[in-house]
């Protein structure tokens, strides 16, 4: 029996629709319907991730001259238990990829925040430019201070 085969056939008598293969594979529907379809195959990777999913050799699954053996799928593991095995080998799972890229963009977010209060700090520096909270701390003295008119105030027109 060729893979194409093989691999509907086990599909089906796991139950599984080709989206849920899809999604426990990490990969698209149309992947699963194509190695069915026997237009492309899967990686390599995918081939070790359909051998411990069905719970078969991978060379039962490689050789065209074996059966696939249906009643020897395993039966249907608790969900908690299907989604455990399913973990193993995947190497990042869907939760701790999501985990990874908020990590990554929280960092990027502290970084890009440090980096402009950095500049602002530096452009305040350069340029003498006083805050408000600065300007509020400032004792200034005006006693001794002159009135200057300013052009076209204070005159009628």
């Amino acid at each position: 029996m060729e893979l194409s085969q093989k691999l509907k056939e086990l599909r089906k008598t796991q139950g599984l629709t080709q989206l849920e293969l899809a999604e426990r594979l990490f990969v698209s529907r149309q992947a699963i319907s194509g190695w069915e379809a026997g237009t492309s195959r899967p990686s390599t990777e995918n081939l070790q991730s359909l051998s411990r999913l069905f719970n078969i050799p991978l060379e039962t699954l490689l050789d065209d001259t074996a059966e696939a053996e249906p009643a020897a799928a395993p039966e249907k593991l608790p969900a908690e238990e299907q989604a455990k095995e399913e973990g193993k080998g995947q190497g990042l799972g869907k939760d701790r990829r999501y985990k990874a890229i908020v990590m990554v963009i929280v960092l990027l977010a502290i970084l890009l925040t440090t980096a402009v209060l950095a500049h602002r700090r530096t452009a305040q520096e350069k340029t003498g430019v006083m805050t408000f909270s600065e300007m509020e701390c400032e004792d200034i003295d005006l006693a001794g201070a002159k009135s200057v008119p300013i052009e076209g105030f204070g005159k009628g027109r």
